[in-house]
């Protein structure tokens, strides 16, 4: 069986979403390995809504492939921090 071929950056452009300086986020794309760019392309709904449970802006597509964001550990909701830095003062 042959190897997959790697995803073009059109592929990752349209799930990525947030289509702002598509000129940078190509430049890190084709510096990127073609397992890197199948790992990136995989990774995005993971970082997608990672972002959405801290409550943070999601990168451009450039800082999400030149940070690696989907070598990420993701964010467990009940780990977010609340509005009350010490916690539930009940259970200490």
């Amino acid at each position: 069986m042959g190897r997959r071929k790697a995803p073009e950056f059109r592929e990752f452009w349209d799930a990525y979403g947030l289509k702002r300086d598509r000129i940078a986020a190509e430049r890190a794309w084709n510096s990127l390995s073609a397992s890197d760019k199948a790992r990136a392309v995989a990774g995005i709904s993971a970082y997608r809504e990672d972002c959405r449970i801290r409550g943070i802006a999601m990168m451009y597509g450039q800082g999400y492939l030149s940070h690696r964001r989907w070598e990420d550990e993701p964010s467990q909701p009940d780990a977010v921090t609340t509005s009350d830095p010490l916690g539930d003062m009940d259970t200490w």
